[in-house]
């Protein structure tokens, strides 16, 4: 008898108003849904353009990466030439045969007709983004 009346106590602890929610309702699941979409909507955009401005940050400063190379190959072809200035074709041509190793960029270095050496680099997964600009001589 105890047994029984033991039984009949847990179906009715079970079966009352006071009884725990085992899962969601539909309509939380779909009100979370909506908060997700919405995030998703504001994130994805914001997520992409944070991505290529990174990106034409990179480019920029591989630019001046390629600067700062024309720097260099100027600065020693004036030691060896005993303080005399390199043309701009015989600069870029240096410049050129050393060119900095990149996974990411291309460097091409040519003579420009102010004198100067233009400088361009071009993303290796993208070929259509480069950057230009032309070095001037002091």
């Amino acid at each position: 008898m105890n047994n029984s009346i033991q039984r009949q106590e847990t179906r009715r602890a079970g079966s009352g108003g006071n009884r725990s929610r085992a899962g969601f309702t539909l309509v939380e699941i779909i009100a979370v849904l909506v908060i997700l979409a919405v995030l998703a909507a504001v994130a994805v955009p914001r997520y992409l353009s944070l991505a290529d401005a990174a990106r034409d940050k990179a480019l920029d400063n591989a630019l001046a990466a390629g600067l700062s190379h024309v720097s260099l190959a100027f600065g020693r072809l004036v030691l060896q030439n005993q303080g005399q200035a390199p043309s701009a074709e015989v600069l870029a041509a240096a410049a050129a045969a050393q060119a900095p190793e990149s996974a990411d960029y291309s460097f091409s270095f040519a003579a420009t007709a102010a004198g100067g050496v233009g400088v361009t680099v071009a993303e290796i997964a993208d070929p259509t983004r480069t950057a230009t600009r032309e070095w001037r001589m002091p």
